[in-house]
């Protein structure tokens, strides 16, 4: 079995935070300090790095959602999903202190629900949700819960009906 290469427009999208990174970043601040001066642009540096301090758990839990990312793109090749496509991610977000991954595959829940402990080892969290979109057939959830969360004991439910847990 071959595995198929994603679009060149899928591969952009996947990598745009580094390609951010590495190319608009630098760009920007060289633009600003041939526009602004050297005053001007150290005291933007400062008050950057300042706000970027403040808020440093956003800026590592954006961080963290972006590394989860990768991790799960490595892992859904070894996971053999039907049709042997993997699912694309959509956006991922921290919400709290879980990380939400929105992915768009077709017939991917039944499969990444079942192999959710998987995604837990590859992701090096305890439990990893892994919900429908009440809407849309082909838009999946994973909720990455990195610590063990108080659980309230569950009624029994049919096979088919998976609990959602509330993302926003």
């Amino acid at each position: 079995m071959t595995r198929r290469q994603a679009s060149f427009a899928v591969r952009l999208y996947h990598w745009r935070w580094e390609i951010l990174a590495v190319t608009l970043a630098p760009w920007s601040l060289v633009v600003f300090a041939s526009w602004a001066g050297p005053l001007w642009t150290s005291a933007g540096l400062a008050v950057a790095l300042g706000l970027a301090a403040l808020r440093r758990r956003q800026v590592r839990a954006r961080i963290r959602a972006v590394r989860l990312q990768h991790r799960l793109r490595a892992v859904f090749p070894l996971l053999r999903l039907p049709g042997g496509r993997c699912p694309v991610i959509l956006w991922s977000r921290p919400r709290g202190g879980d990380i939400v991954v929105s992915l768009f595959g077709r017939d991917a829940f039944e499969h990444l629900h079942r192999r959710r402990m998987v995604l837990a080892v590859a992701c090096s969290v305890p439990e990893v949700y892994v919900d429908r979109h009440p809407r849309y057939a082909s838009l999946v959830t994973l909720t990455i819960s990195p610590t063990d969360a108080p659980r309230e004991p569950r009624t029994a439910l049919p096979s088919n009906v998976v609990p959602l847990r509330v993302h926003s």
